[in-house]
């Protein structure tokens, strides 16, 4: 039996058009594409993969919490509206910049924040912005962070007899342990105890700690700051 040429052929295995050349032509043409796309990208991906250093500046979003683990200020819009309907006291604030692993000597840096539909100001003392300064290095971007903002050399304390709390804020006998309040400070800083509006005034939370015949104590430090870094200019 003589066998089928025309089905020899038909089966016979055609030989790969992949050689070696067109491969690596290949390789050569997809090196190029990505090569393209990290140009495009400039330097800032780099920046991602190295954490922060002395003399960068970070972009942060941010929540400052007091003692009670209330937010006391807060980039977080959600965050913001749960703690108002709660009624709890809460500034809403853009992002920050802040220098990385610098010593910051202005006595207060008075931030924009929005409370209850108003426009005012924040203030951070030098002291808090040197803990998120150098909290701040070795933080890559978008790394998130908690620090603390507690200060055991200055614990942000002060009292007010019963005539000036009643005079400024309300009767004592209607305040309560664990009440936030609201006042405004200006430079040193010393509450503002008249119904003038200084131009370097800014705003804190106090809440109650103690109450007495002999005043009202109240704090305005804070406990803990919790950020991430989404923005990093490094030098």
């Amino acid at each position: 039996m003589k066998p089928n040429k025309e089905k020899s052929r038909n089966t016979t295995k055609k030989s790969s058009n992949w050689n070696g050349t067109k491969i690596a032509l290949v390789v050569v043409g997809v090196a190029f594409v990505v090569f393209m796309i990290v140009s495009s990208l400039g330097m800032s991906w780099m920046s991602s993969l190295k954490g922060a250093k002395p003399g960068d500046i970070a972009t942060i979003s941010y929540t400052i919490f007091d003692d009670k683990n209330r937010p006391i200020v807060t980039t977080n819009l959600d965050l913001y509206n749960q703690t108002t309907k709660k009624g709890d006291k809460v500034f809403y604030s853009n992002t920050l910049k802040v220098p990385v692993g610098t010593n910051i000597t202005t006595n207060v840096s008075r931030i924009p924040v929005l409370y209850q539909q108003y426009q005012t100001y924040f203030g951070l003392f030098s002291d808090e912005m040197n803990l998120i300064s150098q909290g701040l290095v070795g933080v890559k971007q978008n790394e998130q962070k908690t620090i603390s903002l507690v200060m055991p050399q200055d614990p942000l304390e002060t009292t007010m007899t019963p005539d000036q709390f009643s005079k400024l804020i309300g009767p004592v006998n209607e305040t309560f342990v664990n009440d936030q309040i609201i006042l405004a400070l200006t430079a040193n800083p010393q509450i503002n105890l008249d119904n003038t509006t200084p131009v370097d005034q800014y705003m804190r939370t106090f809440y109650v700690r103690n109450i007495s015949p002999d005043g009202v104590d109240m704090k305005y430090g804070y406990s803990t700051i919790e950020f991430q870094v989404i923005g990093l200019n490094t030098k």
